[in-house]
């Protein structure tokens, strides 16, 4: 089994004793520095107190595991307020949330749309959106979308 897989097992194990949910988990070199670099969230985000008890937790069990033969570091941080929603589950978790779709190709004019995630069905986004005072909701197929993330609304 694959350093990323193992690691992902202890660092979901570890998550779910803090009811805590693992994001991504990467294992990469940056800087000539190798780090396992495991990215988790609450409800939306992670605080420092959280990010460290489940560095702690994950770092005690990669301990006794020993399966990394070299010298890595560990990293545990949240994906940030407006974090890109990679799987459908993590789009169908976000209904009911402002969000920003990139797409393609123009849309309504536009190829970022912001608006509020109404529904994620049979590979089409529906989202509400304000255009020049009116709200109107519209449909774009997956196929079309670069980028789903969620947004901070002003």
């Amino acid at each position: 089994m694959e350093i990323v897989e193992k690691a992902l097992i202890i660092a979901n194990r570890c998550a779910e004793k803090l009811n805590l949910k693992i994001v991504e988990i990467e294992y990469i070199k940056e800087n000539n520095i190798k780090i396992l670099r495991v990215i988790a969230i609450d409800e939306e985000t992670l605080d420092i107190d959280q990010a460290t008890d489940l560095n702690n937790l994950i770092s005690e069990e990669l301990d006794k595991e020993d399966f990394i033969d070299e010298e890595y570091y560990l990293e545990v941080s949240s994906p940030g307020i407006e974090r890109q929603l990679k799987t459908d589950e993590e789009i169908r978790e976000a209904k009911d949330k402002y969000i920003c779709i990139s797409t393609y190709v123009k849309v309504e004019g536009l190829k970022e749309i912001y608006g509020y995630l109404r529904e994620y069905q049979d590979k089409i986004i529906k989202i509400e959106m304000n255009i020049k005072g009116r709200i109107k909701m519209i449909e774009i197929p997956f196929d079309q979308i670069s980028k789903v993330r969620l947004a901070v609304k002003f």
